[in-house]
């Protein structure tokens, strides 16, 4: 699986590079990933960045929830960039868009962050 990471201005960035994201081995690991680097990361902001992403199962809808609440615990908050029009309407349809800040790309959801200060 492709994950990159980066951290710069207290945010969090984790770029996902699949295309894909169907396989619950891959879905599994991302989990894991994420709460890993949650666990050791000191930034009180994520930034989990779709660009690449073209296609998710809904397993994928039901860990993003998981690693929502999971920031949650961790206090850290969480936006959701470069999510493709086609799956922004599947958070649309399923509610998710209300629960997840959903930015155009890493740039806004970065500005976004420092817009809010570490409180947003």
């Amino acid at each position: 699986m492709g994950i990159e990471t980066n951290a710069k201005d207290g945010i969090l960035t984790i770029r996902i590079r699949d295309q894909r994201m169907v396989d619950e081995a891959l879905l599994e690991q991302l989990e894991r990933d994420v709460t890993a680097m949650l666990d050791k990361s000191t930034e009180e902001r994520v930034i989990l960045d779709f660009e690449s992403v073209q296609f998710m199962s809904s397993s994928m809808l039901g860990k993003l929830v998981k690693i929502h609440k999971q920031c949650q615990g961790f206090k850290v908050k969480l936006k959701l960039s470069g999510v493709s029009p086609e799956i922004r309407e599947v958070f649309k349809i399923t509610r998710l868009d209300k629960l997840f800040d959903l930015e155009k790309d890493e740039a806004a959801a970065r500005k976004a962050f420092l817009k809010r200060g570490i409180f947003g």
